[in-house]
């Protein structure tokens, strides 16, 4: 990763800071790839050339073996193979370096990684069809970071199953900001500003900065 002059350097170091089954039953159609964050810290680090940082610790909820357990219609052969199909699937990125089952298809987590994007290019956190966190580059020059967000009607399933989204996100860059909905911010060393986020659920407003060059 570049981090000459007037670039910033950026550190790998993570910041510090039932309901019925009908409603299970539901939700399995609208989730069927679908990745759950919950009781997290999340950190992006992204500096004027394109270079970022992204440190991802809590759980990460598969919510389709999540509404099978508790469905309660698969044998705990059956359970062991999914979780181990699941943890197989998260595996698959370096990033990860903890993977832990907690039950009911919740996985306690500790993700990070380094890269580069510029141009049209995105990086998805984890991937574009399982999106929890995505930084958008664009042709000019404009940068997004920002949380999966979904629709009201989904929000109210998820919620009515049992499930939901909560933690803290922090955005720290060097690049000029264009708009943002933070609801924190204050100068860091370096040059950086940080951008504080805390998630008290899936009702919340989702975390999204948009950055110039």
């Amino acid at each position: 990763m570049a981090t000459g002059q007037g670039r910033g350097r950026l550190s790998r170091q993570p910041a510090r800071w039932l309901r019925p089954l009908a409603a299970v039953l539901v939700l399995l159609p609208l989730v069927a790839s679908c990745y759950v964050p919950d009781d997290f810290l999340a950190e992006i680090r992204v500096n004027r050339a394109g270079d970022f940082g992204l440190t991802y610790k809590g759980t990460l909820t598969w919510a389709p073996l999540w509404a099978d357990i508790r469905e309660g219609t698969l044998s705990p052969e059956e359970i062991a193979e999914k979780v181990e199909n699941v943890r197989g699937d998260l595996a698959r990125y370096s990033g990860f370096e903890r993977i832990e089952h907690e039950g009911a298809g919740r996985f306690r987590v500790f993700y990070q990684t380094t890269g580069h994007v510029e141009g049209d290019e995105s990086y998805y956190f984890l991937r574009s069809n399982a999106r929890v966190i995505a930084i958008v580059s664009r042709a000019d020059g404009v940068l997004v970071v920002r949380t999966h967000a979904i629709s009201d009607e989904n929000k109210n399933r998820l919620l009515a199953a049992g499930l939901d989204t909560r933690g803290k996100m922090r955005v720290a860059t060097n690049r000029p900001v264009l708009q943002h909905n933070a609801q924190s911010r204050r100068e860091g060393p370096g040059g950086f500003v940080y951008y504080d986020w805390t998630l008290r659920g899936l009702t919340d407003e989702p975390p999204r900065i948009v950055m110039a060059q």
